[in-house]
């Protein structure tokens, strides 16, 4: 029998292309076609991950109607689960290169998708490769899907449950290392305004809830260019244009991942900002900016009164992710919140609200999916943190955490890598969801490996 080392060595170079494949697919989801429910470049990423599987010798391959597909091994009453997605965030400023034109440097693979989550999802579907071409008895079948609606809702995982068996204990590369065996609940809602007359003529920033957005811009009419540099001072965060009577005014933040907004600077409270203090709107039109900028005075949801923390998961957050001036004049001030077991779901929808109408927005597109918590002492939990720390040498333990992976919507599931706690990455590698995206090699290697040790001492806990 080939060592797992060995195989590991002999198919990195393979593992690296086929990241490749999938990174070159511009898969953020796009509006409904047929055949193609997210979108033209979803189907394809997803079509081109099935062939891929078919390569690796999986014995079957299934479309579920294009929302998600499987890849299965071994028997079919009980499995296990790895379950990835190939769809991915759109693309901030700034990039080396082409985003989805996958590139070494430094030691890592960067591109969108990269990390967050065509590499872990494939460096899992090869871990499989080693079951399969090493005749490992499977007590458990193996089932790898591919996920196709991640970073929009997740509706592809429900449907999946809705009409095919569930795993009888599932892992998701795609979060961090050792084992994620909680998440915080995830609130999103669009909060909107009446139409509202005045000197905005668009605006538009963010592209998409679960980012703080790096870039936003405004388009003013009957306004004092002036007014607004004097008011940015110093700054070097906006740019400020004038032409054909308009004033247009393009901010600059630093983007970051919903759940970890610490570090992050928010484009949309920039532009709110300068234009409270720059004092060049009235009236109802001011209220509603005012309003936006209370939203993201901080990133803990005090505004709204959610903010709190329950000595289990990190403190509450809440970001804007999206604001617009929509066709009708209405705003659209689009949250975000991580939130912990300090309040529930039912209070946190109460006090967006509420927070809301005081200020003439009401809530529409409201999606909620609660908190979730597997014990740390589960038998699987606790083998998959030994083989981590047996395999890179630490000592980690396993963690709870911001993010939201597909773990949520299943009775028996935890994530699984593949960031690493110890990892220091150069300035210059941005995480998932961010400017250059980037992968170590080293980590993904480590992972491939850990992936294959899991997937055999797992047939051995009993589910």
């Amino acid at each position: 029998m080939q060592t797992v080392k060995e195989f590991v060595a002999e198919n990195k170079e393979a593992l690296i292309r086929d990241i490749g494949r999938l990174v070159a697919i511009n898969s953020v989801k796009t509006e409904p076609v047929e055949g193609a429910p997210y979108g033209e470049g979803v189907r394809k990423v997803e079509l081109e991950a099935m062939e891929i599987a078919k390569e690796l010798g999986f014995t079957t391959v299934h479309d579920c109607e294009g929302r998600m597909a499987y890849a299965h091994v071994g028997p079919e009453d009980k499995f296990l689960g790895i379950i990835g997605h190939a769809d991915v965030v759109p693309v901030t400023e700034g990039w080396f290169r082409d985003p989805f034109e996958m590139f070494e440097k430094e030691g890592y693979l960067v591109g969108r998708g990269t990390g967050d989550d065509k590499g872990p999802l494939l460096a899992a579907m090869y871990a499989c490769k080693y079951l399969m071409e090493n005749d490992i008895p499977l007590r458990y079948g193996l089932r790898v899907l591919i996920g196709c609606d991640e970073e929009c809702g997740m509706s592809d995982i429900e449907y999946y449950l809705a009409n095919y068996p569930e795993p009888v204990f599932t892992f998701t590369p795609d979060a961090g290392f050792p084992v994620g065996h909680g998440e915080k609940g995830i609130y999103e809602a669009d909060l909107v305004s009446d139409p509202v007359d005045g000197k905005i003529v668009s605006l538009f920033g963010g592209l998409a809830s679960n980012v703080v957005p790096d870039k936003c811009t405004v388009v003013l009419k009957e306004v004092c260019a002036d007014c607004l540099r004097k008011a940015v001072g110093e700054s070097d965060r906006y740019e400020i244009s004038e032409k054909d009577g308009l004033v247009t005014v393009v901010a600059h933040g630093v983007a970051a991942h919903a759940g970890m907004p610490f570090e992050s600077v928010n484009a949309n409270g920039l532009i709110a900002d300068l234009l409270l203090k720059a004092d060049v709107l009235e009236s109802e039109e001011k209220k509603a900016v005012e309003f936006m900028s209370r939203v993201m005075e901080n990133v803990f949801g005090t505004f709204e009164g959610i903010d709190g923390e329950d000595g289990c998961f990190a403190p509450t957050t809440l970001i804007c992710g999206m604001v617009r001036k929509q066709e009708d004049g209405s705003f659209l001030v689009n949250v975000n919140s991580r939130y912990n077991t300090s309040i529930t779901a039912e209070d946190i929808e109460k006090k967006v609200s509420a927070t809301a109408e005081e200020w003439g927005y009401h809530v529409a597109n409201c999606d909620n999916s609660g908190p979730f918590y597997m014990e740390p002492d589960h038998p699987a939990v606790k083998l998959m943190c030994d083989i981590y720390n047996e395999v890179t040498g630490e000592d980690e333990k396993p963690f709870v955490m911001s993010g939201g992976t597909y773990a949520r919507h299943m009775h028996n599931a935890v994530s699984f890598g593949c960031e690493k706690p110890s990892e220091k990455a150069p300035d210059w590698v941005g995480g998932c969801h961010m400017t250059n995206e980037g992968l170590s090699i080293e980590t993904l290697m480590q992972a491939f490996e850990i992936y294959i040790e899991t997937l055999i001492r797992l047939q051995d806990v009993e589910f």
